[in-house]
């Protein structure tokens, strides 16, 4: 499994901002609080200070204080403003890349190509919709005239995970200032460098100080802190089920204030047999349960398969699988990430065990190791037999798993693909229009692909976002920047005509 290294940076020589940044300035840097232990090789980076009440009032006074000005600035300004931040983004993409593989399980190869530029793209995109998106007049007798206006929150909290943590915490941040608002943003303590970055450059482009925030700490404590204070008008989450619960316990009881969650799931990728073409589907089935080491929530956790290509289509992804190649982040010829931490490679290793001892078969992989370089890793696996009401079903694992179900009929697997407690994305392969257009209605999730997996990074017209215990709210697309506006409905009497 190992791969001779190539260094394509040394992490040593990487020196990131390290502290909070607070109306327009690096903050308590020289108070490191959490230590900062690289995945790659579980050796220790540095440290960031851990923000408590003192630090999450004054960056949420901060936005609170630029918000007003900020949203009062014509359309087309707020957008110029935002665009020269995306081209300081572009200028500075080989530092962000680096800062962003650093301290994560995100490989240089696509934060090179992917993360960085797609950051720079997601942010011009969202500086387009500042002036695109109006109000409007309702039908009224002649002696009224009803209006409605689209006005930011003020305030919003952005909580971001670890799996991506430059390109999910730009999907909250970009929509929410060119809609007007201002924000809060906290980073996983894992991986907080890129991020601060990026909102510095922001800085550099003219944006006023206090737009954008940025506070380091525990979900538990910060997070929390930040979720419950009084002038946070709107909270926006990417995590775990669980904590998305937690979130909104908070929320409701500090005050009331929207939400919105992007959760887990346990994705299904359905394979008719009138598909044809094994390879691409082999190829795409394998990259989006590979993807990140299978550590992103729109994974394609199980395989739907028909009974009648099971085996050839196994056999195909398990040769891709074998191909793949563990290293370090900044290891240019890696092309399977390592897992975040010990205690998630540990993790996965408990649910894959119980798995395997519920009755389901591991024809490839099933194990944890360490790499060349001392990061923790797992072998990229498949489970047969997997059946409803096994670990490997009800549970998101978050690692390179397949499991695998088979089906005899159309209406079976269609039946199959639904989860009864997520519903994210799935994607459905055939060659019959009308039966991918009849099982993806039929299909409960928020994003369904066909005959492909994931989305292109540049294309940030589609919404995504989950159904039932998958969360609700949309991300990308327009619907991604107007779950950053309320509506106000303003009705004038004009008096008898």
């Amino acid at each position: 499994m190992r791969v001779k290294s190539t260094l394509d940076f040394d992490p040593g020589t990487v020196a990131p901002l390290a502290g909070h940044w607070i109306g327009g300035r690096l903050v308590g840097g020289d108070r490191p609080a959490i230590e900062i232990r690289r995945p790659s090789d579980g050796q220790l980076q540095g440290g960031i200070p851990e923000a408590g009440q003192v630090e999450v009032d004054a960056a949420v006074a901060a936005a609170k204080q630029a918000q007003p000005g900020w949203s009062a600035l014509a359309p087309r300004r707020r957008a110029a403003i935002m665009s020269r931040w995306a081209d300081l983004v572009v200028r500075d993409a080989e530092t962000i890349a680096r800062e962003e593989s650093l301290a994560s399980a995100r490989l240089i190869a696509e934060t090179r190509t992917v993360d960085a530029p797609a950051a720079a793209e997601w942010i011009r995109f969202y500086a387009e919709y500042a002036d695109k998106v109006d109000g409007a007049v309702t039908p009224t007798a002649p002696d009224a005239l009803s209006l409605v206006v689209q006005e930011p929150y003020g305030v919003v909290a952005a909580i971001v995970p670890w799996n991506f943590p430059l390109v999910l915490a730009i999907w909250k941040i970009a929509p929410a200032i060119a809609a007007g608002n201002c924000v809060v943003v906290k980073p996983s303590e894992l991986t907080p460098y890129s991020i601060v970055r990026v909102v510095a450059l922001a800085t550099e482009a003219g944006m006023p100080p206090g737009v954008i925030n940025v506070v380091h700490g525990r979900g538990e404590s910060t997070g929390r802190l930040l979720v419950r204070h009084p002038d946070v008008g709107y909270v926006t989450f990417t995590g775990s089920t669980t904590t998305g619960v937690q979130i909104m316990t908070d929320a409701a009881q500090s005050g009331i204030k929207p939400v919105s969650l992007e959760l887990g799931g346990k994705n299904p990728q359905l394979v008719f047999r009138d598909h044809g073409d094994l390879d691409l589907v082999a190829d795409s089935i394998a990259w989006g349960i590979t993807r990140n080491a299978g550590q992103l929530c729109y994974a394609g956790t199980r395989l739907v398969v028909d009974r009648s290509v099971e085996a050839p289509l196994l056999e195909k992804i398990v040769q891709r699988m074998r191909l793949l190649r563990p290293g370090a982040t900044w290891n240019a010829a890696a092309t399977l990430a390592p897992i975040i931490s010990r205690a998630q490679q540990d993790r996965m290793q408990r649910l894959v065990d119980v798995t395997v001892q519920e009755g389901a078969e591991a024809i490839l992989g099933g194990h944890g190791f360490e790499g060349e370089s001392g990061g923790a890793f797992f072998e990229p696996t498949v489970l047969r037999q997997l059946r409803p009401g096994m670990t490997g079903f009800t549970t998101e694992i978050f690692g390179p798993v397949l499991g695998v179900q088979v089906f005899d009929d159309d209406e079976e697997g269609i039946a199959l693909a639904g989860h009864p407690v997520y519903g994210l994305a799935g994607s459905i392969y055939t060659r019959d229009l009308n039966k991918a257009i009849r099982a993806a209605r039929r299909l409960q999730a928020g994003t369904v692909w066909v005959n492909t997996w994931g989305r292109k990074p540049a294309d940030m017209t589609s919404p995504f976002g989950g159904f039932k215990q998958s969360g609700f709210g949309r991300e990308a697309g327009r619907a991604g920047y107007e779950r950053f506006l309320r509506s106000k409905s303003i009705w004038i009497d004009l008096g008898t005509p």
